[in-house]
């Protein structure tokens, strides 16, 4: 029987041109990924340039670079201290070791421009400005992977990134430094990760783990990322399976460590008893936090340096956007819930978000300001990746509903970065210096006592003395027990000669902080000008007892000793001022004086001799010892000398030396 044949279908090869297609599509996508990438960064490199003539601010660089010892000499002590010490409240030894790269680097630049001003802040702002374009290029790399290589989420998440006013302070703030290194390791640790879900290799998994070290060690902030990379596994559909869960408990693990070691940091000074608000009170500052970020980066107006606690009305109330705050949240969230029907996009988008906002919230309070526009600085990348997909799905899927509304998107996008680059360009020279800086905390919040204090110490600094007394006058009327500013007040006055009115500032700064040595030691010393010398005295112990070898109590003590005749305290006051720095002409000559008034001439004349060898035009040591030798009838050597004082302007009385020269 004969039987049908049966033919096996195979499925035809790939022809060659097709396969050329597809690697000159590749190529494409390639280099026009690399011509997007370049523009982005031209246009934050221009952006940001302003930042490296800008200087030092006053407010955390000090404390993290001008007055860093630490900072200021890098060797391996002072590496070990930063992985085994905590600097400025915060754990975060990488951030502080490239800042003391940047200081070395500044000195020497500082050096062989034999300049003799402060040290410039121009190398600190570029290694910002650098740190910030490689965030950029990640950011890129991050949303062009996440989103399987479309181009147009990738360029756009990036340029708003990138250009966004709200990520200006991470930037142009020097001692945020922490924000743009964390970040620079969360997202190569992010697209790290992405490759270990890509690829299934365990060295990705490994370089992820050392990314998020890195990353911890920069700001303990990156302790959300195995929150965030949860969200990564929600979005790509793993699935949370055993494996999925187990891979993340090194993660979870360091996360705890690093968050226990914060809080115990933290708990000392930087975070608010737990009394001083209520949970009621922190839930509500949460969901306030939580949507006014969010409208900021829309609509990013009015924004500042500093944002204060809200303010009670006549009644006792906070502003009603706090107690509808919750309500917001609570309908933003079932919006973002209802969407998981149709897309992973929003709620990714938005779990980005919250996971990197959630531990600045206010939950627990930190600092004096209720929110502040740096936690946004990876926070928006969410946003910012969900906005970008709709815009691409606008134009790339023309069966979807928003194909037809796909230019109106457009231009409502281009206004949007063309308004974002504008404000960031007026925000980056608010941090051109301290005076700017809180000149528009002060113009956008009149509220804010701190802009004030800051504003003053900086118009101090540079002796604009009426200024800084203007502003230091409005700063007690919004904070009137702080011993600090009491203290700078009475400085003020007395440098502008008003003795009353600085010991009032003192003896107020002193009623509030009475443990202070150096406003006692300030005290004393206007005490003295007022020739009040007995309570100059009970001051300049009080000093001492405080702070037991000051040295400036011993150089202001003495002399105030002198005035008042008692010598032989004086002279112990000026041996120990000698015995501890070598002493000066003026230490000597005014120990001679000391000796000279107990007629004990054989010490005067030792000190006097001593004086004219370390500042041989002191005309006034010169005559002493032209007295102390005609008290001992040796009047040719007291003629020579007085003749001396006199050749170095010295006034010398005509009668005196006639009666030196007819003497011998």
């Amino acid at each position: 029987m004969k039987q049908n044949l049966k033919t096996t279908s195979k499925k035809p090869l790939p022809t060659k041109p097709a396969f050329k297609k597809e690697v000159i599509k590749n190529k494409q996508i390639n280099w026009a990924a690399y011509i997007a990438l370049a523009v982005l960064l031209l246009i934050t490199w221009f952006l940001y340039k302003p930042t490296l003539g800008y200087d030092f601010t006053n407010w955390d660089d000090p404390v993290y670079v001008l007055e860093n010892p630490n900072v200021k000499k890098l060797n391996g002590e002072t590496v070990k201290y930063f992985f085994s010490n905590s600097s400025a409240s915060n754990y975060h030894p990488l951030t502080m070791l490239s800042l003391a790269l940047d200081y070395k680097a500044a000195s020497k630049q500082k050096t062989a421009s034999k300049n003799t001003q402060e040290l410039s802040a121009s190398r600190f702002h570029a290694t910002n400005v650098i740190l910030h374009l490689l965030n950029v290029i990640l950011v890129f790399a991050f949303a062009f992977q996440l989103s399987r290589k479309r181009l147009i989420v990738a360029t756009i998440t990036a340029l708003l990134f990138a250009i966004h006013p709200m990520h200006v302070e991470s930037v142009a703030w020097i001692a945020e430094r922490k924000d743009v290194l964390y970040t620079l390791f969360f997202m190569a640790g992010l697209i790290a990760y992405l490759k270990y879900i890509d690829q299934k290799s365990l060295l990705y998994l490994l370089l992820t783990l050392i990314l998020f070290i890195l990353s911890l060690f920069s700001k303990p902030s990156a302790v959300v990322f195995p929150l965030v990379i949860l969200a990564i596994d929600y979005f790509k559909e793993r699935g949370f399976s055993i494996k999925v869960w187990l891979e993340k408990i090194p993660f979870f693990v360091l996360s705890a460590v690093f968050g226990i070691i914060t809080v115990i940091i933290q708990s000392k000074d930087a975070i608010a008893k737990i009394e001083t608000f209520s949970m009621f009170q922190r839930l509500m500052f949460a969901a306030y936090g939580s949507i006014t970020y969010l409208y900021k980066l829309i609509v990013p107006v009015k924004l500042s340096a500093f944002y204060p606690y809200p303010t009670l009305n006549e009644a006792g109330y906070i502003p009603v956007i706090f107690y509808l705050s919750p309500i917001i949240v609570l309908i933003l969230a079932a919006i973002v819930y209802y969407s998981a029907r149709h897309t992973k996009v929003i709620v990714f988008g938005f779990l980005f978000y919250i996971f990197s906002l959630i531990l600045v919230l206010q939950f627990v309070s930190v600092g004096s300001a209720i929110m502040a526009d740096r936690y946004t600085y990876v926070a928006a990348i969410g946003i910012f990746f969900i906005a970008a997909w709709y815009v691409d799905r606008s134009f790339a899927i023309k069966e979807g509903n928003l194909y037809k509304f796909r230019w109106p998107i457009a231009a409502v996008l281009i206004l949007f970065i063309g308004f974002s680059g504008n404000a960031a360009i007026k925000q980056v020279k608010v941090w051109q210096n301290s005076e700017t800086l809180w000149t528009d905390v002060i113009s956008k919040y009149p509220q804010a006592d701190v802009s004030y204090k800051n504003r003053a110490n900086y118009y101090g600094k540079l002796n604009l003395t009426d200024k800084a007394l203007v502003d230091y006058n409005i700063y007690i009327k919004l904070k009137p027990n702080d011993p600090a500013a009491y203290s700078n007040i009475g400085n003020i006055y007395g440098l502008n000669n008003q003795i009353d009115k600085s010991l009032d500032a003192y003896s107020k700064s002193i009623s509030y902080d009475s443990v202070n040595a150096d406003t006692y030691l300030n005290r004393a010393i206007t005490y003295a000008r007022a020739k009040q010398f007995e309570l100059s005295i009970n001051d300049y112990n009080k000093a001492l007892s405080l702070k037991p070898g000051i040295l400036e109590v011993y150089m202001n003590r003495s002399y105030t000793l002198l005035e008042m005749g008692r010598y032989e305290d004086a002279i112990k006051d000026y041996s120990i001022i000698i015995e501890q720095t070598g002493g000066n002409d003026d230490n000597f000559l005014k120990r001679g004086l000391c000796y000279y008034f107990l007629n004990r001439y054989p010490e005067a004349m030792e000190n006097f001799l001593k004086c004219i060898e370390l500042n041989p035009a002191n005309a006034t040591a010169y005559y002493n010892i032209s007295v102390i030798y005609n008290s001992q009838k040796d009047f040719a050597k007291a003629y020579q000398y007085a003749l001396k004082a006199q050749s170095l302007n010295f006034q010398v009385g005509a009668q005196y030396l006639e009666g030196l020269k007819s003497k011998q």
